[in-house]
């Protein structure tokens, strides 16, 4: 009995370690009529390109001053760049610089970035209303950029996962409630509810909290 109740012990415990939460993750579309301001940057590799100074792809809301983001961006670059948050042409918050802050130096890339939004060097913003995309100092271009996936987190507690770690929360989430999935466009917004995820982690450990004082009773 006791190597039954070791063996659901360790199942228990594997099951709490691969149970994540998930934050929510709003994509963003990056398609030429959701341009803000600088628009410099044509369709092209399923996202936006651009060998031009800046461009800014637009938010799905406003964002007011002290907000803090995570922004998801996935794509590929020739060169070095900088992104922020802007409200119209006016810098929103700090900087992130591919170089430095990313580790970057052209190619792929698959990064997460925070910004918070700012009236940044006085400049008089008063919100954030786009992601803007820029040359890695002034007076320099973009270099054969290209964004093809664009997410916002405005909890600022995303987790970024493989597509099959995606999957298996979700087969996972069906199990335990009587939950259903809904696939988004690019303009929608997928939420795994982080509370769930807490709760899928828990619910293994207390079955293996339970067979330690079964089997201390026997």
């Amino acid at each position: 009995m006791k190597k039954i109740l070791a063996i659901v012990m360790a199942v228990a415990m594997v099951m709490a370690l691969s149970v994540t939460a998930f934050a929510a993750e709003t994509e963003i579309a990056l398609t030429s009529d959701n341009l803000g301001y600088h628009t410099d940057a044509t369709e092209a590799n399923g996202g936006l390109n651009s060998s031009g100074e800046q461009f800014v792809v637009n938010l799905p809301e406003t964002l007011e001053i002290g907000t803090t983001v995570t922004l998801h961006i996935k794509g590929s670059s020739d060169g070095d760049f900088r992104v922020w948050l802007v409200d119209g042409a006016t810098t929103a918050s700090n900087q992130v610089y591919s170089t430095t802050d990313l580790g970057l130096s052209g190619g792929d890339f698959d990064v997460t970035v925070e910004l918070t939004v700012q009236n940044w060097n006085d400049e008089g913003a008063t919100c954030a209303t786009g992601v803007d995309f820029k040359g890695i100092s002034y007076g320099t271009n973009l270099d054969n950029f290209t964004v093809t996936y664009l997410a916002i987190v405005t909890d600022g507690e995303e987790t970024v996962a493989s597509t099959d770690d995606a999957d298996a929360s979700d087969d996972a989430s069906e199990e335990v409630a009587d939950t259903s999935s809904t696939e988004t466009s690019s303009t929608e917004t997928t939420t795994t509810n982080a509370n769930t995820g807490v709760a899928l982690a828990v619910l293994p450990m207390a079955v293996a909290a339970a067979a330690v004082v079964a089997s201390k009773r026997r």
